[in-house]
């Protein structure tokens, strides 16, 4: 068949040129510049491509049917087990490496990512710092399914340079001996209030798992207060240096972080988003 008759397929499905493009290499195993190349292709894919053209048309995501996502200008590999890496979770790792470069001395600093999912941001982070290096790293995640992703993105990208737990929030290195270290944390949790569908796309809310979006029923906060309780509590059982966090909040958490943080004493900073709305905080003063 001529390469047209399956983009003409494609576009009778009611996809973008874009998507097609994705599926066609996937199938066919090519690079985009060498699927531009071909000007036939065999019928045999044409069943193959047919089912993907399907399941886009369903609603199903593109990342999750060729089960990988481009962040921070790097492919991960995910599935249903993890949620899909956005560019929102992209300023967090920004705002992380310009405060880095700028004003946090990372010579005795750990670094704890927390509620890893597929790993992006962690990976990220330490491959955007080299040669620079944390003392260690370590990537935490409570789903044993999110922790094999992880592990193939870590292997794949930084093998080696990542230690990835399996914990409750800071639970599984709270007993580890941060005496006298400074330490970074990141975090990027569930933080949508329970059953808040009217804000959500209905494709999230049909593939992406629920344990990966849902904070809490009353303000989706919560586990950003008890993240920021265990740091107190770390820092006062190590007697610990520094601790810098950073986290991404959701569009409507402005002023609960706000009031929670201030609660707590502590200093942040916001940065917004591509759409100017407040993403990221910066706190310290633990």
């Amino acid at each position: 068949m001529k390469k047209q008759e399956y983009i003409d397929m494609g576009i009778a499905s009611g996809l973008s040129h874009h998507q097609i493009e994705s599926v066609l290499c996937r199938v066919l195993e090519l690079s985009k510049t060498e699927l531009f190349a071909l000007t036939q292709i065999s019928s045999k894919y044409i069943y193959e491509v047919q089912q993907l053209f399907f399941k886009l048309q369903s609603g199903e995501s593109e990342e999750y049917m060729l089960e990988k996502a481009n962040f921070y200008g790097r492919d991960f590999s995910v599935d249903e087990r993890v949620l899909i890496p956005r560019n929102d979770t992209e300023v967090l790792v920004s705002v992380m490496l310009k405060k880095i470069n700028e004003s946090i001395d990372i010579k005795n600093m750990s670094y704890v990512d927390v509620g890893t999912g597929s790993g992006c941001i962690p990976v990220s982070v330490v491959e955007e710092m080299r040669p620079l290096k944390f003392k260690q790293v370590f990537a935490l995640e409570i789903s044993q399914d999110a922790m094999d992703v992880a592990a193939s993105n870590i292997e794949n990208h930084c093998p080696g340079s990542i230690e990835l737990r399996e914990s409750n929030l800071l639970s599984g290195v709270f007993h580890d001996d941060f005496s006298g270290k400074d330490l970074c944390i990141s975090a990027n949790l569930p933080y949508i209030k329970d059953g808040d569908h009217k804000n959500m796309d209905e494709s999230v809310i049909r593939n992406e798992p629920n344990r990966a979006l849902y904070g809490w029923s009353d303000t989706g906060f919560e586990l950003y207060r008890e993240l920021v309780k265990q740091c107190f509590q770390m820092k006062q059982v190590h007697k610990m240096g520094e601790i810098h966090l950073f986290i991404e909040i959701g569009f409507d958490q402005w002023e609960v972080s706000r009031s929670v943080l201030e609660e707590f004493g502590l200093r942040f900073e916001y940065f917004p988003d591509s759409s100017n709305i407040e993403r990221v905080i910066y706190i310290t003063g633990f």
